[in-house]
């Protein structure tokens, strides 16, 4: 091998390693900022968690109040029924 040869082959080398340090980099880059994106989203999510608790325990009391609602109307008409 001639020495244009062997720099030929050394710019080769050379602009392959920088190439996949490249991508390399890139890619770190972008699992970095979308780690950030989950650890914002995460904090939303948290934020949303005891709103979400209270709206959902409202609803299981509603949902009592008119199963007794309920109730006491089916025995007050069960009672009309049996004595009227």
């Amino acid at each position: 091998m001639g020495t244009s040869d062997g720099r030929v082959l050394i710019i080769i080398v050379i602009a392959m390693v920088a190439f996949f340090v490249g991508r390399r980099f890139q890619r770190t880059r972008d699992t970095w900022a979308g780690w950030g994106g989950a650890i914002k989203d995460a904090k939303t999510a948290a934020d949303k968690i005891p709103k979400a608790k209270a709206d959902a325990w409202a609803a299981v009391r509603g949902m009592l109040v008119v199963g007794v609602v309920v109730l006491i109307f089916f025995a007050v008409v069960v009672n009309a029924l049996r004595y009227g």
